[in-house]
């Protein structure tokens, strides 16, 4: 029932299903232009950017008497996040797109009958437009009658391509018509995967590849279009509420311990907008669940039967967190360190108390399962490089692909860019920073500014009656049960579900502190699971009782109807400005 419903809810105005198939290789010196058969008030011309670069300007008038209306230039040559964001915020009032989207908005405001592109360099890229529009002041697309090489000596033989398919142009431009925010790195990455270019690298190398080739299965299977880039998304992202509802019912031996995670993950906005975005971290995510569950059965079997309990569990375990690994570079590590200090913990509580001497306790700490985790860890490391053959077979060789992994590491630890939607670790789970009110917390991914004075805004964080609740629980279970953990008779088998939250919490959350990227909210994404388990061992644990059942179904409300108060914030549905403005419950949320 609640992934009918996830799925039923996030599929809805996903993306158009269409998208130009045919596209126009362009460079330097290149020139075209338009006729639109009699004189329109045109509002704007509209680019659609397969790969690369554009550098034009924008002529009207007539062949042979051009004057220049506008120019564009994209991507934007800033040095870093915040200078492209400054120059988008400069122009959001007319561009009605969004920042790093592939579909370029050029105000015109005159009336002509024709015009002129003409194409400038673009820095090295290879560049391939997809279609072009005319808009007009009703805001409606407009019949191009015909295209024309401006420069005969300099001519492109594909233009018709830039107008055969033009019920692909969507106006105003929304996320439903094209990438945004990181979309435009891992959709364009996906694409070159299935178009299989000889010795044409990935355009994004900073993550391993495999999120990419799951989005890229989905545009083969619905086709290139913003619905077939973000469809494996949503199947991730719904896949991950029977998993957290096994994990909940295995942790707590109860269907009311799996149904309150799996229904709080049901109606979180992170895992929500998240998971109809077309990157990596869903699938990250969905692997770290599911490793994390058969590392729990392996663990509780531990303590109910011995080490001489089968290893598949947690042979299991080690093979998804390989595809989470391989999925989204280094993150997944975080969760793996969580795995090995518990084994360790456990294995330790038990050696300290063997009446033997010190060699013995060390044989004994070195017996089953040692020597399997060391090739449950080799099979692992097989299996992440794996997902490189198809890296390997286009044109890098296994010692580029070793070189790549210290290339990753390096990007990311020395990345000095700066957002203006960074923020801090500890200002997630609170969704403010309690320091410097000016820290926007949530982080602002889109907008589109529609007719009639009605925004498309998306924007991401969490559900605030989950993270909330769910933090305060686990701040309380730390304090009462970390301090048990180190007196000498702690019991790991009756207290294993509470270790293994907390640990798991702190181990993918805590690690932020020492690191100096630029870091988001949607990093903390691997935790939200553990605030649904955090918030379901407290209502299991006091679900025997009536007045515990009345505030549960009552909570269970609450996080419905945030969820629906937020809907259109966190989904792309138009609404109001002063809506939006009625959200803006901290200084430093920006949510359109």
């Amino acid at each position: 029932m609640l992934c009918v419903i996830f799925f039923s809810l996030a599929v809805v105005n996903l993306g158009y299903s269409q998208y130009p198939s045919t596209t126009t290789q362009i460079s330097s010196g290149q020139s075209f232009y338009v006729d639109l058969g009699a004189q329109t008030n045109v509002k704007a011309v509209v680019i659609l950017l397969n790969q690369g670069a554009v550098n034009a300007t924008i002529s009207v008038g007539s062949p042979g008497n051009w004057t220049i209306a506008n120019s564009v230039s994209w991507p934007y040559s800033g040095s870093s996040f915040s200078e492209d964001y400054n120059k988008y915020v400069q122009y959001s009032g007319t561009y009605q797109g969004q920042y790093y989207s592939d579909q370029n908005y050029i105000p015109i405001d005159n009336t002509t009958q024709y015009l002129k592109v003409d194409f400038g360099p673009v820095g090295g890229y290879e560049t391939s437009l997809s279609e072009i529009g005319v808009i007009d002041q009703n805001s409606q697309v407009v019949d191009i009658k015909s295209i024309t090489n401006a420069y005969p000596d300099n001519p492109n033989t594909d233009l018709k391509n830039l107008v055969d398919e033009q019920s692909s142009i969507q106006f105003p431009t929304d996320y439903m018509s094209n990438t945004y925010f990181d979309e435009i790195y891992f959709v364009r990455t996906a694409q070159q995967y299935i178009n299989w270019q000889e010795h044409v690298l990935p355009y994004e190398w900073t993550h391993p590849p495999l999120g990419k080739l799951i989005q890229a299965a989905g545009i083969l299977i619905f086709g290139f279009s913003p619905f077939g880039w973000r469809i494996m998304g949503v199947i991730f992202a719904t896949l991950m509420i029977p998993l957290l509802y096994l994990l909940g019912k295995k942790m707590f031996g109860t269907w009311i311990g799996g149904f309150t995670a799996a229904f709080l993950l049901t109606f979180d906005f992170m895992h929500f907008t998240m998971g109809r975005m077309g990157t990596a971290d869903t699938y990250l995510v969905f692997f770290e669940i599911a490793s994390q569950l058969f590392f729990f059965i392996y663990l509780k079997n531990v303590l109910d039967k011995g080490w001489k309990t089968s290893v598949v569990p947690l042979f299991l375990s080690f093979v998804f967190f390989s595809l989470g690994l391989s999925s989204k570079f280094s993150i997944a590590l975080f969760g793996f360190a969580a795995e090995l200090v518990i084994l360790l913990v456990i294995r330790l509580s038990q050696v300290k108390n063997l009446k033997t001497n010190l060699s013995g306790k060390f044989y004994a700490f070195l017996d089953r399962p040692y020597s399997w985790i060391v090739a449950f860890i080799l099979i692992s490391i097989g299996i992440y490089f794996a997902t490189y053959i198809p890296d390997m077979m286009i044109g890098r060789s296994f010692i580029d692909v070793i070189n790549l992994q210290y290339a990753m590491y390096h990007y990311h630890a020395t990345l000095t860019a700066t957002h203006p939607f960074a923020s801090p670790w500890y200002s997630w789970p609170l969704m403010f920073d309690p320091f410097n009110g000016n820290i926007h917390t949530p982080l602002w991914l889109q907008v589109t500014y529609l007719p009639n004075g009605t925004e498309s805004t998306i924007t991401l964080l969490g559900n605030p009656a989950l993270w909330w609740f769910g933090f305060a629980a686990l701040i309380a279970l730390t304090v009462v049960y970390v301090p048990k953990i180190f007196r000498r008779h702690f019991n790991f088998k009756a207290n294993l579900p509470v270790i293994f939250i907390i640990t798991f919490f702190f181990f993918q959350w805590l690690p932020y502190i020492v690191i100096t990227r630029v870091v988001f909210i949607y990093h903390f994404y691997s935790d939200v699971p553990f605030l649904c388990l955090g918030s379901a061992f407290v209502i299991n644990k006091y679900w025997s009782s009536k007045w515990v059942k009345i505030a549960a179904i009552a909570y269970f409300a609450l996080n419905i109807a945030m969820f629906i108060l937020f809907y259109p914030i966190i989904s792309g549905v138009p609404t109001t400005r002063s809506f939006i403005d009625s959200l803006d419950w901290f200084k430093g949320w920006i949510l359109g």
